[in-house]
């Protein structure tokens, strides 16, 4: 029997489905059929691929007759106890912090300087963001000429000043720095969002630090840095996480010479699994770095958390 409003199996029964949530789902199905697809390549390119390399960690991963020997934490034990493994992390780690010192706050003051100008605003973005449109790999085949040491631009500038010829990328001492050094140049997506952040901030706010005499660069250490901060702590977690997986760069400029001096843990993991045929070990670097990455980013989220109270 119908009651109004409602199905049930029959008089005096209770309502199984209410009207109300049968035409909430009616309005939820093309909604689900939109995502579903995008939901379905997630789970299959992002989530399988995770799942399934965190199996292989636990195995002596064997390609002819898989999944080989169970280990169980064996691969994490042994990565743990590699001086190898600690020597790439650190390297990682030195070339997130010259990543900071040299390019993280870069587009921040490209920014602020574009903030102030008045003629020639969306010309000098243009520019700064252009650079994005060139691919990476023409990017850095630039940098290499720049660092060769028989013919490169940055020996010549040395010849100049009268100071002796380096080596640069064949120096072990140089070779992080000169991979971080474009950096320096800033631009790029960073100065789009930088500056979509200031551009949202009331303008109430900085014409009345105008009126109270405030300068450009006090309105700039006092106002605009403060207000856009909240953004450069994002910005700053995910410069994190990139550099944590930092590869393609120093794999064009280095390979991670000369000798251990540039490779990063990315690296790592792409010699061990498709040079050296370790496909378990491999795998049990990467779900490390996972793991690092992860520990980062929420230290890096309560420190920011504890920062806004």
């Amino acid at each position: 029997m119908r009651q109004s409003g409602s199905i049930s199996l029959g008089a005096g029964a209770r309502p199984l489905v209410s009207r109300r949530t049968l035409q909430r789902a009616q309005k939820a199905i093309p909604a689900v059929v939109f995502l579903a697809p995008a939901v379905i390549a997630f789970l299959l390119f992002k989530y399988y691929p995770l799942l399934r390399g965190i199996a292989m960690s636990l195995y002596r991963w064997d390609a002819a007759d898989p999944p080989g020997q169970f280990l169980g934490l064996g691969n994490f034990a042994n990565a743990l106890t590699s001086e190898h493994f600690y020597l790439l992390l650190k390297n990682t780690l030195i070339l997130f912090a010259f990543g900071v010192l040299f390019g993280f706050w870069v587009p921040i003051a490209q920014a602020m300087v574009l903030h102030q100008l008045r003629r020639g605003y969306q010309f000098f973005r243009f520019l700064y963001v252009l650079p994005v449109a060139v691919p990476s790999v023409a990017f850095l085949m630039t940098w290499m000429y720049i660092w060769t040491p028989n013919s490169g631009l940055a020996n010549a500038a040395m010849g100049a000043l009268g100071l002796p010829p380096q080596t640069w990328l064949g120096d072990p001492k140089l070779v992080k720095l000169c991979l971080r050094a474009p950096g320096l140049l800033g631009g790029g997506m960073g100065i789009l969002i930088y500056t979509a952040a200031i551009h949202n901030i009331s303008p109430e706010v900085v014409e009345a630090a105008i009126m109270d005499g405030a300068n450009a660069w006090k309105r700039t250490w006092y106002i605009l840095l403060p207000l856009i901060m909240p953004i450069v702590r994002i910005m700053f977690v995910i410069s994190l996480t990139r550099s944590l997986l930092a590869f393609d760069d120093v794999w064009i400029l280095t390979q991670g010479g000369p000798g251990y001096a540039s490779t990063t843990l990315v690296m790592g993991v792409y010699q061990r699994a498709f040079v050296q045929s370790q496909y378990g070990m491999g795998s049990a670097w990467a779900v490390l770095i996972l793991v690092l990455t992860l520990l980062f980013t929420l230290l890096r989220l309560r420190t920011m958390n504890e920062e806004s109270m």
